[in-house]
C-alpha cells in the first residue's frame, strides 16, 4: 500500500504520537512504550515491528524514540525543579484558594 507523502511519519512525528496511537499502528501493547521512552532498549525484532507498523524506517523510529527519551528526561528535571521551588517557598503547607 502506498502511503501518501504527507502521512509518512518522521522522527519528530514519532516524538509526539500518543502511546495509544503507537499501539494501534504497531499492534504492540501501549504499556510497552513508556518503558522504551524511559530508556529500555529496543530489540532488533521490536524495532523492525515498530518501523513496519508505522510504515517508516528503523532510523526514523530510533531517532523518534531518542527524542521521546529526551522529552521524558526534560520533563522529570522540570518537575523536580518545581517540587524544589514548592518546598523552598513552603507552598506544600499552604491551602490552595478555592
Amino acid at each position: 500500500m502506498n502511503i501518501p507523502p504527507d502521512l509518512v511519519l518522521t522522527a519528530e512525528d514519532i516524538r509526539y504520537i500518543r502511546n495509544s496511537q503507537l499501539s494501534l499502528l504497531t499492534r504492540i501493547h501501549a504499556s510497552n512504550f513508556p518503558k522504551w521512552d524511559q530508556g529500555q532498549a529496543l530489540s532488533e525484532k521490536t524495532l523492525e515491528r515498530i518501523a513496519v507498523g508505522l510504515r517508516t524506517t528503523k532510523l526514523e523510529v530510533l531517532q523518534g524514540f531518542e527524542l521521546r527519551r529526551q522529552d521524558v528526561a526534560i520533563a522529570r528535571l522540570a518537575q523536580a525543579k518545581a517540587e524544589q521551588l514548592i518546598t523552598f517557598l513552603d507552598l506544600d503547607q499552604e491551602q490552595t484558594p478555592a
